[in-house]
């Protein structure tokens, strides 16, 4: 193991008794869910994570604040996951380099650099997802 993957393994602590001990996204975002933790840990040292997974193609990092009457520290703490998950919109998840929506054709959405993807037997069935307003133009 990596470096990386050993400090995701141990960020497994924070996860609250009650869950499932699982970080669940590709290794391309370890650095964003490491970061992620290590802001949220300056403004509430003592935050328990109750999920961190990919849904829809961006990363979800749902958190404990450790006093959840401090409405403050929960602004700056949801301030903090809203900028990583903007974050894991343009970074693939394989190999944490830009990345754009892709879908698969079975409706699967990962966020992924397309060159990659394109290589990556696995995901060769993706494609990029335009945004609606370049689906009736020639792009």
């Amino acid at each position: 193991m990596n470096e990386l993957q050993l400090q995701v393994e141990e960020l497994k602590k924070k996860i609250v008794p009650e869950y499932w001990k699982s970080i669940d996204v590709d290794e391309g975002w370890y650095r964003l869910v490491m970061d992620c933790d290590r802001d949220i840990t300056l403004v509430d040292p003592n935050y328990e994570i109750y999920q961190v997974k990919e849904k829809f193609g961006t990363l979800r990092y749902y958190v404990k604040p450790s006093n959840q009457e401090d409405t403050e520290t929960i602004k700056k703490i949801q301030e903090i996951v809203t900028r990583y998950e903007e974050l894991s919109a343009v970074t693939c998840e394989a190999t944490g380099d830009w990345g754009v929506l892709m879908h698969s054709s079975t409706g699967w959405r990962k966020t992924l650099n397309p060159m990659y993807a394109a290589k990556a037997p696995h995901l060769s069935g993706y494609s990029i997802v335009h945004p609606w307003w370049l689906r009736n133009l020639d792009v």
